[in-house]
């Protein structure tokens, strides 16, 4: 399955593991990281000068202006997601501003709700977002907290984990999913309607095959 990568500013970031086939968008001050990691990306996108890094030719310079509406991390998601692009891997992107958490937050709820799969990976941590009818599997240990975004989630089942859950409803002013645990093998999570926002905690989330979109 081919990946975008999306490297924002965070000071919580991981280095990506990028395939050939895979296509990388630096995001504004994301670029900084791929050039200390030797990662030349295939496409730039923010408020940067060109003139200021030495990229090949054929590497797309998408510039942003200050006064824009919207972020540079959501410019560059449609960027990929208008290439085909559905398997999105956000670093960079977690952590910092809160303002900035939350922006990637409501991104990736909108990504779930039109049919990509997106995880934001921070140093032993990690969050996605799972939309109606979606399915999580878990290969791991770690804490994992499930929340439901908006107003509630239906048919919530957990499957695997110390705590687990049977088509339950989950709403968005209770927080009843906060700091359940994995304790090695598999962990499930299905939902029927409404959206979820998992955060896994975890020394292995900088190998993405540990949280599988099935």
């Amino acid at each position: 399955m081919q990946t975008c990568f999306l490297v924002g500013a965070s000071p919580d970031v991981v280095r990506i593991d990028a395939q050939p086939d895979d296509f990388v968008i630096a995001v504004h001050g994301g670029m900084n990281y791929l050039m200390e990691w030797g990662i030349v990306p295939n496409m730039v996108v923010g408020d940067l000068c060109e003139a200021d890094y030495n990229l090949p030719k054929d590497v797309l310079f998408i510039k942003t202006s200050p006064e824009k509406q919207g972020t540079d991390m959501a410019l560059a998601f449609a960027e990929g997601y208008h290439r085909g692009m559905r398997h999105f891997v956000f670093t960079g992107a977690v952590g910092g501003r809160i303002d900035y958490n939350m922006a990637n937050l409501q991104l990736m709820v909108r990504a779930a709700q039109i049919g990509a799969f997106t995880i934001a990976q921070g140093n032993s941590r990690c969050v996605t977002v799972l939309a109606d009818k979606g399915e999580l599997r878990l290969c791991g240990s770690g804490t994992v907290s499930v929340f439901a975004y908006g107003r509630e989630a239906t048919g919530v089942t957990i499957r695997g984990m110390r705590h687990n859950l049977e088509n339950e409803t989950l709403r968005g002013d209770t927080p009843r999913g906060v700091s359940n645990r994995l304790d090695g093998g598999e962990g499930f999570i299905t939902m029927e309607s409404g959206v979820l926002v998992v955060y896994w905690e975890t020394s292995k989330v900088n190998n993405i095959e540990h949280l599988v979109n099935v």
